[in-house]
């Protein structure tokens, strides 16, 4: 009877020791989940371990930071952002960002040796953009790609414009644009002291590309130097430089 009854009791404490344990797991278990940050891991001894890749906005350009503990292997990385035109990852760093390209080492108080990497994105509109970022060994093997990362910009210019064909020119040159949403459009030509010297476009246009000539000729008073052309939406404004030789 007082067997049974001391069973009864360790039995009764264990079952409440398993219970406590789990609500505080339920407790202080963290949420990692998030559109724009892998959360740091524990990498224990491992070498090469991505503990980081997290993503901020500042001055509409996107910086994208990541963590490298205990690198051996690791030569060089490669930063990819997702094409929704083509639906796949495209590499948008055009030079390679090798291992010795960190932007600050450290040593944590376990010895673990940890590189910080940085690398800045400058979308050209508002949008959500996906990045990944893949580790390579000097024989191009893949180490590791980090989960999907997004994150939405807005604020930023509604257009594009091209630099001026050709330039230096005589009489005339083109400048091409394209528009990602429909805007009213100025596109005005400006001498070197900031006088008006032509209106190209004033209105509205649809989304879309568009091209118009500039013919010097037209203006008999030009002469050979330096002029801007400046294009401008409600959202943004943009200046370019072109050259007219007589």
């Amino acid at each position: 009877m007082i067997k049974n009854l001391l069973f009864a009791a360790l039995f009764t404490l264990l079952l409440l020791s398993n219970t406590n344990s789990s609500a505080a797991e339920d407790v202080l278990l963290p949420d990692l989940e998030t559109e724009n940050v892998l959360a740091e891991q524990p990498a224990g001894d491992s070498t090469d371990a991505l503990t980081v890749f997290s993503a901020k906005i500042k001055d509409k350009t996107i910086y994208l930071n990541w963590r490298l503990q205990n690198p051996r292997d690791i030569s060089y990385f490669e930063v990819l952002r997702l094409d929704p035109k083509k639906k796949e990852y495209v590499k948008i760093n055009e030079s390679r960002i090798r291992k010795d390209d960190f932007l600050e080492k450290s040593v944590t108080t376990d010895s673990k040796l940890i590189y910080m990497y940085d690398y800045e994105d400058e979308p050209e509109r508002d949008g959500v953009y996906f990045y990944k970022l893949r580790g390579f060994t000097s024989n191009g093997q893949v180490l590791f790609e980090a989960d999907e990362l997004k994150i939405g910009v807005t604020g930023i210019r509604n257009f594009r414009i091209d630099q001026n064909t050709p330039n230096p020119f005589n009489p005339s040159t083109n400048i091409t644009y394209e528009l990602f949403d429909a805007s009213y459009v100025k596109l005005k030509v400006f001498d070197l002291i900031g006088k008006e010297v032509a209106t190209l476009v004033e209105g509205n246009q649809n989304k879309g590309t568009y091209t118009v000539t500039f013919d010097a000729s037209k203006y008999s008073n030009l002469t050979s130097g330096i002029y801007f052309y400046k294009l401008e939406t409600e959202k943004y404004s943009e200046v370019k430089k072109m050259i007219l030789t007589k």
